[in-house]
């Protein structure tokens, strides 16, 4: 947009708020308008509901907006929280956030956004709103609450490497309770500093008030397995074993720490165990994992790609069986197979920072892959993203300089199996498509409360939300796009709006805005389409009519002049018109009567440095450089008092067409100074440069 409309625009922009429609700033009729919503079928919630539309409707807006901002928590706090125990926890966030952002004292949301974050290893999340809860909790806590922070608050620092403030805050949840799960939890953090006297100190502690069973046998070794201290989990698992031969994955955890120990040596000790897992129990996916990684290794790729298979059908969730087949099918001169091995590894990838970014290496792989087939584009896209998952592997390393890797081998837990169970996945997806209506009408109507008391980015924000959750609300784009365009947002204003008019075409009252919205943004043809039904009736509001007529100046000269000429008669004080009629003299080569106009323009308003521009570049026209030069040095001392780089710009190059090369360059070099990445002031002022160097 060029520096005279960004001018002329908020002289507009403040008149169209005041000459304009304004009805709906403060109106609720128009802005909050009830929908057809189904019953929640949840008490608490269409209580919360049913309550806020009832004092909307007795016109107590204030306690309305209360009552919605409480059903909105209360509702996206239950959404997230389903969604995280379905396995969506990215969806899930950012509806805690919102949640915590309407109800930002509710204890809940917070305690419950803390551990889902930390289930999902959004660890940073995890530790930001456990601590800020923490904060609200008295020094000597020792409540469930204050429990589970400090152990959620310990967990994430444990997760991020800082083992060392982890340790103290799992013996702020053992001093609280000292429950089992919270002495492990302080042991692993003792574990990863590394200090294993103490580790083994909490341990024994638990043995004496958990009693010696072949379970807490396998928990221990677990634990020394995962901190790479295969040695103790080989002792742990062993005593596991001789307290029960069959306990579930015993064999194969001592399997995994042989390897862990040994490496390749190791191999005949650790197949020995995973063959016994397997024949105590047939369905161990993980033991059919590690045989085919043996069988790799050695080379016997039939075998290895057998179990490997049996491994994905078993877990089709881990993505290290995929990655090892994807890498046996590629180095065999399999690519199809190796493409779809890879796919499947990425696919099933919902944590890409795991083992260190590992799933780099199947994206850089598959990248290769597909170029060799000839997919070049697929290919660049998968080697953009591993050259991007190097990045954050780097950054990642940074934060464990100070801290022990984990191992390699995975250690069976306990899996949480929700996110696989389609008929939870269902009562959630029903949940949401039922309370949506509801959502939806609850932040139009905070939107029309924000919009009302002229908060318009938040007014903004709310009928964003009400359009994620129902965009098909009648009213909203009317709603959302007046906002828009109070907010001066013309360009989505007149999205939203053109989008409303479209589905109403009837609805006169949102041409005005709308037309004016696209003269802003300089589509002329859309402010004529906008406005034209109204044409007769523009007169009454002349900025309005100014900007209608302005648009048909660039689409359609003569009528658009003609217009402009007789409302310029009917209005003869307004700077504005003169100065838009000069400027169309001007530009169709009439430059007497452009004169005319732009000096009546300046004695109506003599600051305007728009006019004062264009009636220099006239005065040159009519060679009278004598009478331009003035304007020139008025313009330059206001584009210095204004520090304004486009001004100076102008200058320099309307110097420069002038022949005034030295002037010119004075100019550029001014705006380039103030502006110095302006490629545009850079070109201008090297070409002025080139014309002032000698020959």
């Amino acid at each position: 947009m060029t520096r005279s409309k960004k001018r002329m625009g908020a002289a507009l922009a403040t008149c169209s708020m005041a000459c304009l429609v304004t009805a709906w700033v403060g109106s609720t009729s128009l802005q909050a308008q009830k929908q057809a919503v189904e019953s929640t079928t949840d008490a608490s919630l269409q209580e919360q509901y049913d309550a806020a539309q009832r004092l909307q409707s007795t016109q107590d807006f204030a306690q309305a907006g209360f009552q919605f901002r409480l059903f909105l928590a209360e509702a996206l706090y239950r959404i997230a929280n389903d969604r995280a125990h379905i396995g969506e926890y990215s969806q899930a966030a950012p509806l805690f956030e919102r949640a915590l952002k309407l109800a930002p004292n509710h204890d809940a949301i917070r305690i419950d956004y803390a551990e889902a974050a930390l289930a999902a290893r959004d660890y940073s999340a995890a530790r930001l709103n456990a601590e800020k809860q923490l904060a609200l909790y008295p020094a000597d806590c020792k409540t469930s609450d204050c429990e589970a922070m400090h152990r959620t608050l310990g967990r994430a620092l444990l997760g991020m490497g800082d083992a060392q403030h982890a340790r103290d805050q799992f013996e702020a949840a053992v001093a609280i309770h000292a429950t089992y799960g919270n002495g492990y939890d302080l042991a692993t953090a003792y574990l990863a500093l590394p200090d294993t006297k103490n580790a083994a100190r909490i341990f024994a502690e638990m043995l004496a008030a958990f009693g010696d069973s072949a379970a807490i046998h396998m928990d221990f070794g677990r634990a020394y397995g995962e901190a790479d201290f295969p040695e103790e989990a080989i002792l742990e698992f062993k005593k596991t074993l001789a307290k029960n031969n069959t306990f579930p994955e015993a064999h194969y955890s001592l399997g995994a720490a042989y390897l862990m120990r040994s490496g390749d040596t190791g191999f005949a000790l650790a197949e020995q165990e995973f063959h016994t897992e397997l024949r105590l129990h047939p369905n161990d996916a993980y033991s059919y994992s590690q045989l085919g990684y043996i069988a790799m290794s050695l080379h016997h790729l039939d075998e290895a790609v057998s179990d490997l298979r049996r491994a994905t059908e078993l877990d089709p969730h881990n993505p290290d069986n995929f990655l090892l087949l994807g890498q046996i099918y590629s180095d065999t001169d399999r690519p199809a197979d190796a493409i779809a091995a890879l796919r499947s590894a990425i696919a099933v990838t919902t944590d890409p920072t795991r083992n260190h970014y590992q799933i780099r290496g199947a994206h850089y792989q598959l990248g290769h892959l597909l170029i060799q087939s000839g997919d070049l584009a697929g290919g660049r896209k998968e080697m953009k993203i591993a050259e991007d998952l190097l990045l954050q592997n780097r950054m990642l390393d940074q934060v464990y300089l100070a801290g022990k890797p984990l191992a390699g081998y995975q250690f069976p837990r306990a899996a949480d199996d929700t996110s696989a169970n389609p008929k939870a996945v269902a009562v959630e997806k029903d949940f949401e498509k039922r309370i949506a209506p509801a959502i939806a009408d609850s932040y139009n109507n905070l939107g029309a409360s924000a919009a009302s008391e002229k908060n318009y980015p938040e007014a903004l924000d709310d009928f964003a939300q009400a359009a994620a959750w129902n965009p098909e609300m009648e009213g909203l784009d009317y709603n959302w796009g007046r906002a828009a365009f109070a907010a001066k947002q013309y360009r989505q204003a007149a999205d939203l709006l053109g989008r409303y008019l479209q589905a109403h075409p009837d609805a006169s009252g949102v041409r005005e805005p709308l037309g004016m919205s696209r003269f802003m943004i300089q589509d002329y043809n859309g402010t004529v389409d906008a406005l034209s039904p109204l044409a007769e009736q523009l007169d009454a509001t002349p900025l309005i009519a100014y900007a209608y007529d302005e648009s048909l100046i660039q689409t359609d000269y003569d009528r658009g002049i003609d217009r402009m000429v007789r409302l310029e008669k009917a209005n003869p004080n307004i700077a504005v018109l003169h100065l838009a009629i000069g400027r169309a003299y001007a530009s169709h080569a009439r430059d007497a009567d452009a004169e005319v106009e732009l000096r009546t323009a300046l004695r109506l308003k003599p600051e305007d440095t728009d006019a004062q521009y264009v009636l220099a570049t006239v005065l040159f026209a009519l060679h009278r450089p004598e009478d331009a030069t003035p304007l020139l040095e008025t313009l330059t001392m206001e584009a210095a008092h204004q520090k304004d780089p486009e001004l100076y710009h102008r200058i320099g190059k309307l110097q420069l067409v002038n022949g005034e090369v030295k002037s010119a360059i004075a100019s550029l070099q001014a705006a380039e100074q103030i502006s110095p990445k302006d490629q545009g002031i850079h070109d201008d002022l090297e070409a002025a440069l080139h014309r002032d160097a000698p020959p």
